[in-house]
This record gives C-alpha cells, structure tokens and sequence, in this order.
C-alpha cells in the first residue's frame, strides 16, 4: 500500500488538525467507491490518563459520516485497560477516499458506557491527502463543560446558562444569555428546554435544535437551519428523555447596560444527563462541547477555562 492510501491519525491532547466540513441529517451508511486504509494511534499523555481514563477499563467509538451526515463507516474499540504506564491504542478502520467527511471519536467508561471525552476533525481524502491526521479529544466530565443544577432550592423555575461564560443565573427570567431550562423545586413539573433571550425584555429566541438520543458520537453535526425552534417541546415534538442531545445556537454578543453577556456565536453539542425531579429537590444536569467557528465539535476551550474559572458551584 502507498503511503498516500494511509492515513495514521494520532489522537492526543495538545494539537487538532481540522478541515472546514457541513452537513444535515442522515444516517444510512453509503457504499464507498475506493477505499483507505485507516489506522488509529492513541497514545496514552499522562494528562489524558490522568484527566480522563480514571476507568479500570475504556471503550473507544469511531464514526466517519460524509455531507448530510451520511455514515460512512463506525466501529467500536476495546474494552481495553487503561492501568498501564506505557503502550498506545490502536486500530484500524477502512474508509472512502473522499472529500468532506467527519472523524468523531467517543471515549467511554467500559462499565458505564458513558462519555469521558469527545473530539473530532475533517478529512479531505482526495483534495488535501494526508498520511498523519492529530486530533484533540475534550473532556465532558470536568465542570468546564458539565452543568449540574443543584437541589435543595437552589434551581428556580426559569435558569439562564451562558456557555462562554460559564455563568447559571437562578429565577432570572428575562436575562440575556444562550439557553434556559424552566424548572421547579417541590412540583412535577417536567424539564423543559427555552431558547436564550437577548436582552432583559427579549422573548425566546429559535435557536434550539433537537438531533436525537443516544451517544454524542452520533450527533456531531449542525441541523438546517429550519431545524432550530424557540423551545425543546417544539424542537422534539415529545418531553425530554435522558440522553436526549440538542444542538443551540450561541447568541451573538449583546450588551446590558454597558456589560457583554452572551456568547461571542458558534454552537453548543448539549446532552441531558439527569433530568432533575422537583418534587425530590433533585437539578437537572447536563454535559456539553462548545465550537465557535466548525460545524462540529472539533476541540476548542471556552474562555472560562482557558482562564481557569470555570464555577466550583458543581
């Protein structure tokens, strides 16, 4: 095999390769033409064992889609242990030699089977071949990019969540920010997902989309633009369910009284995780990644972490 029909893809933390890449939504895998050869290197970096593999044992999910998030080819690697000092994942997958496809990997809790860190990038197999592809995974386990709505009274009937800032405003209805989640202590009323206002006296705005249930693997794409409503009962057609996922929209920067307070744009990749009980005093939560220029949730830092002032508060 030439080394132009291999492509060595080393996923660590510390470096992202990407290419610009869209789609919409469907998942009927597609026969490919001609085919790659992929093989996958993980190398176990002390910061992504120490940050992300605390698991006895991982499992590794794959997915390659092409436009119209077409699957293309996914896979499963492992369990394999993650208590060695030394040693890389490996595997290998075949692709097609095409252009705008998506790599998304999924790094899971074997016992669990749920997400520690997520990453992703583009690949251009016949405009731009490589042979070395480096892809950055990201956790979505650490509070930078997890909300964990208390109990006890500390949630309100209307939160408001900002993701580059990494501010939960309770009982703030009105409030400029990316999403809200109407929920209330002591009834059972369900969670229910509102698009975020831009302004203190702003109605709800469109920019919610549901894009299924299930792993995050699976749903690392942005949906038409008609796709995106003012609610989740609209977005869904049904009440939410844990391990729904939901694309939204970051609002563009808006300014309060002379303070900016809402995303700078992109996307926000939003699971449920707990759905919260009201009558049992017990939040809702939720883990998420943050883009703000890639149609998927290639790697990138909120600003609260690059500062390293993500809230304590969960």
């Amino acid at each position: 095999m030439s080394a132009k029909n291999l492509l060595t893809l080393a996923i660590f933390l510390g470096t992202i390769g990407a290419f610009f890449w869209g789609c919409q939504s469907s998942n009927r895998p597609v026969t490919p033409y001609q085919s790659v050869a992929l093989n996958v290197a993980i190398p176990p970096t002390n910061e992504l064992r120490a940050s992300l593999l605390g698991a006895a044992s991982n499992e590794l999910l794959y997915r390659v889609d092409g436009p119209n998030h077409t699957l293309l080819t996914q896979g499963t690697v492992g369990p394999f242990s993650t208590s060695a000092s030394s040693g890389s994942i490996d595997f290998s997958a075949t692709v097609p030699a095409l252009d705008s496809m998506i790599l998304s990997v999924q790094l899971n809790d074997t016992s669990t089977h749920q997400p520690l860190a997520v990453g992703a990038t583009g690949l251009n197999m016949i405009s731009a071949p490589v042979t070395d592809v480096l892809l950055e995974m990201g956790s979505v386990t650490r509070n930078c990019y997890t909300l964990n709505v208390a109990g006890g009274g500390n949630f309100y009937n209307t939160d408001i969540y900002t993701f580059t800032t990494d501010n939960l405003i309770g009982n703030a209805a009105g409030v400029a920010g990316d999403f809200q989640f109407n929920y209330s202590v002591g009834s059972s009323n369900p969670l229910t997902l509102t698009g975020g206002p831009a302004s203190l006296s702003g109605p709800p705005l469109p920019n919610i989309a549901y894009l299924g249930n299930g792993n995050l693997v699976d749903f690392d794409y942005l949906p038409s633009a008609s796709a995106f409503v003012t609610t989740s009962d609209l977005a869904k057609g049904s009440p939410l369910s844990l391990g729904d996922i939901f694309c939204i929209e970051l609002l563009s920067p808006v300014t309060v009284y002379g303070v900016p307070v809402t995303a700078t744009g992109g996307h926000a990749w939003l699971q449920i995780t707990n759905l919260g009980n009201g009558t049992l005093y017990v939040g809702p939560s939720f883990r998420y990644r943050v883009n703000s220029t890639l149609p998927y949730y290639g790697y990138e830092q909120t600003l609260p972490d690059q500062a390293a002032t993500c809230s304590t508060s969960w």
